[in-house]
């Protein structure tokens, strides 16, 4: 089966996708040859206008064809009179380009030119510079993304993961010593930072993802002491900086925390006179009786009159409310839906109801006093926040979909059943940079990350796995991939339209399941490209003709559709006029609105180089 890029994926040329969008697919060269219907041609794809990743491409559409290029995302119009079909809009930086006009290596964005050749470039991309005397952009140094034009090794600002170091303007990993001595690598502002700027004496730090900010491990001059905040928070301090709050006491020339208890503290203390002398507690902590120790003041109780006796509890730590059933109190953590809490909730209050105030990392936030919870992924940790991502879904025993990790945030963790988890809990998976590349035996690759056919969620999807790839679907949501590798994803939905692939280089073959669909046939071994055949559609969809699309069909007299609300066959007394039915025994003409199907994705116009299906 031959394939055609719609929107940026690879879609069977019979799908509802390809016909919706006019491709007329060249079957030996996996891409488009025209489009229609409000779609344009380029680079061998159909896209739709109005919207990405179209509209990252062209403004303007007029019979299949681009009428206007996007000039601020890097693009410029054809100048030819007549330009080769899907070659209206040339990137600034293609230097193949069309009909004599092309781009420049490097180039950002750019004028068109007014004669064949290259377009006049306005702006380089990250990692080149304008020449100042020709029409160049010029490669700058290792790791930089900006760099001075008369010396292009002469950094200005460093790509993500790299660190400027002002001194030498060049760009280093920021490990070890590499920012150089009192010194820390700023994620924030990939900039080699002195340690002393942010914290005066310090002499030696590094960076906290968890404050956001440098923390102190050395400290010199005229404040010697490193101080630390219960929060850990770290400043250079003087005995007179030391002795301010009365949280820390100098002693042995180091200034200790009152409730450092590893160091001779009391455990729990807060502030104090002295190592042995508490005056005050920290929450969740309560003078002893005549005493000067602290003690807790039971399970997660923040304030109370008597230690251990949760009677007495008064409030609790943040992500927990205090709970009374008659004279037994419990602090009950925020989310805890069985004893009263709300699902996914992170801080809360109670005054005679409960209130959410935040949401767990894996649950979007929405609303403000009360704010509401949604789920969006089953990591609790949301794969590491922003900087992961749980696009894994995996549909669950009763059809609903749950959301996985396929990238993990943190680049010592990894997807392992969904969850990102550290080197200790790889179970002989080979995983690194935050994903995993090949499962071993009884695991299965699948988006990113290795699953275990003997748990949940691997077992939703995969029944055996013995050579590190799946082997026979779980049920009749699945698929195993015909010819699949371990280090290729080896099980898929049967509803998934983006699909997945087997081999490498020359010997590459697709696979995709079909949008909307109930239940189908498993593709065979491709060559190229194969889709699932459909048998049931889900409830408000029908099966095309073809049975490779599950479509909405509303117009009246049509027995069957090929794309939503195109007709391609009517029923008895209709005829087919286009894509609607028109009424043989009268002059009514179907009223129905012909539609088509749109797949949203972003795609940065820079990456859009054109793809065989």
């Amino acid at each position: 089966m031959a394939g055609a890029p719609i929107d940026s994926f690879c879609r069977p040329s019979s799908s509802p996708q390809a016909i919706t969008a006019g491709c007329t697919a060249d079957a030996s060269a996996g891409v488009c040859g025209s489009c229609s219907g409000g779609f344009f041609l380029f680079r061998g794809g159909c896209y739709k206008a109005g919207q990405e990743p179209g509209s990252e491409i062209c403004m303007a559409v007029e019979g299949g064809k681009c009428t206007a290029c996007n000039a601020a995302n890097g693009l410029f119009q054809n100048p030819a009179a007549s330009p080769t079909l899907g070659s209206e809009c040339i990137l600034c930086w293609d230097t193949t380009g069309a009909d004599g006009y092309k781009g420049v290596v490097g180039c950002n964005t750019c004028t068109a030119p007014q004669q064949t050749g290259a377009a006049t470039c306005n702006t380089c991309q990250a990692g080149y510079v304008k020449a100042t005397s020709t029409n160049e952009c010029k490669p700058c140094g290792t790791g930089c993304s900006a760099c001075s034009a008369s010396n292009q090794q002469e950094c200005t600002a460093c790509l993500e993961g790299k660190y400027l170091k002002s001194d030498s303007h060049t760009c280093v990993d920021g490990t070890g010593d590499t920012c150089g001595q009192g010194k820390y690598a700023d994620p924030t502002t990939n900039e080699c930072k002195s340690c002393a700027t942010d914290i005066p004496e310090c002499t030696a730090c590094t960076y906290s993802d968890t404050l956001q900010k440098p923390v102190c491990s050395a400290c010199g001059g005229s404040k010697p002491l490193l101080k630390t905040a219960i929060d850990g928070t770290t400043t250079c301090v003087d005995d007179t900086g030391c002795a301010v709050g009365n949280t820390h006491i100098v002693d042995n020339a180091k200034c200790l925390r009152c409730g450092d208890d590893a160091n001779g503290g009391l455990a729990g203390c807060n502030t104090c006179s002295s190592k042995t002398t508490c005056t005050t507690c920290q929450d969740g902590y309560v003078k002893n009786n005549g005493g000067s120790a602290c003690e807790s003041c039971g399970s997660n109780c923040a304030t109370c009159t008597k230690t251990n006796d949760m009677s007495t509890c008064t409030g609790c730590l943040p992500g927990f409310f205090l709970k009374t059933d008659g004279s037994n109190k419990e602090c009950v953590p925020c989310d805890n839906v069985d004893k009263g809490g709300i699902e996914g909730c992170a801080t809360c209050t109670f005054s005679g109801s409960l209130t959410c105030n935040s949401c767990k990392p894996n649950y979007r936030q929405s609303g403000s006093n009360p704010v509401t919870c949604t789920r969006t992924c089953e990591d609790e940790t949301a794969c590491g926040g922003t900087a992961g991502a749980c696009d894994a879904i995996v549909i669950g025993a009763n059809g609903e979909m749950k959301y996985y990790c396929s990238y993990c945030g943190e680049s010592t963790k990894f997807p392992i059943d969904g969850i990102c988890k550290g080197d200790s809990d790889k179970a002989g998976n080979t995983c690194a940079g935050g994903a995993c590349q090949s499962c071993a035996a009884n695991y299965f690759l699948y988006m990113g990350g290795c699953y275990n056919t003997q748990a949940t969620p691997g077992n939703l999807m995969c029944k055996t796995a013995p050579n590190g790839f799946c082997t026979a679907a779980a049920n009749s949501r699945y698929f195993a991939v015909p010819g699949a590798a371990k280090t290729d994803q080896s099980v898929l939905a049967y509803e998934n339209p983006l699909g997945t692939t087997t081999g490498s280089n020359s010997d590459i073959n697709a696979y995709v399941g079909v949008e909307g669909c109930k239940t189908c046939e498993a593709p065979t071994a491709a060559t190229g490209m194969a889709s699932a055949k459909c048998t049931a559609c889900d409830e408000g969809k029908v099966l095309t003709g073809s049975g490779y699309g599950c479509v909405t069909c509303d117009i009246a007299g049509c027995s069957a559709c090929k794309a939503d609300n195109m007709c391609e066959a009517c029923g008895d007394g209709y005829r087919l006029e286009g894509e609607a039915c028109v009424s043989t025994g009268g002059g009514n003409l179907s009223t129905a609105a012909i539609a088509g199907i749109s797949v949203a994705a972003v795609v940065v116009v820079g990456g859009l180089v054109g793809f065989l299906c």
